[in-house]
């Protein structure tokens, strides 16, 4: 889900075929709300973990198989996807209490957690749009809060690319603007 920015019904519906694997690529094949896909990039390493689980439930050869299933059903659901999250968040909040801000993480959390982390390494807001499958980039703007960190990090940058980084504290009146100058 994190790779993707993919929504719990989405993995729910992840089928075999939905993987895509050549040489130098990978990616999978999303299909989202209003029955729209689309093809979102995942890297190589996962790639090859999603195809060692398929292997290991012998559905290789089963293109519309669910990839991922409960107990007790070939086709998980998302209260399945909820229950997995609880406990694993349970174990993680017992492990790290400092690390959690809120009470509850619902699976949903993890895609708004992509489309930050994605804007905070520079992503556009369009590409971000495209890969979490909105149809509106106002849509996305909901999910693109950046930590305050990455804010003054990207500010910074802002400044010292406009302003320079090296700061002359020698007083020199010749450095100072006409307007800041004391008369």
């Amino acid at each position: 889900m994190y790779a993707t920015g993919a929504r719990a019904q989405e993995i729910c519906d992840f089928t075999v075929n939905g993987l895509h694997i050549n040489d130098k690529n990978a990616s999978v094949t999303l299909i989202g709300k209003g029955s729209k896909t689309r093809q979102v990039g995942i890297s190589l390493a996962l790639a090859g973990t999603i195809q060692k689980y398929i292997k290991h439930r012998h559905i290789e050869g089963h293109p519309e198989n669910h990839v991922f299933s409960s107990q007790t059903h070939e086709h998980m659901t998302i209260s399945c996807i909820e229950g997995i999250y609880k406990k694993y968040v349970t174990i993680a909040k017992e492990k790290y209490p400092d690390m959690f801000l809120k009470d509850s993480y619902p699976p949903h959390s993890m895609r708004h957690s992509t489309a930050c982390h994605l804007l905070e390494a520079g992503v556009d807001i369009v590409t971000i749009k495209n890969i979490l499958g909105h149809v509106s980039v106002q849509t996305t703007q909901i999910y693109a809060e950046m930590s305050q960190d990455s804010v003054d990090k990207k500010l910074k940058e802002w400044n010292d690319t406009w302003f320079g980084s090296k700061v002359d504290m020698k007083e020199s009146k010749k450095d100072i603007p006409d307007f800041l100058k004391r008369r």
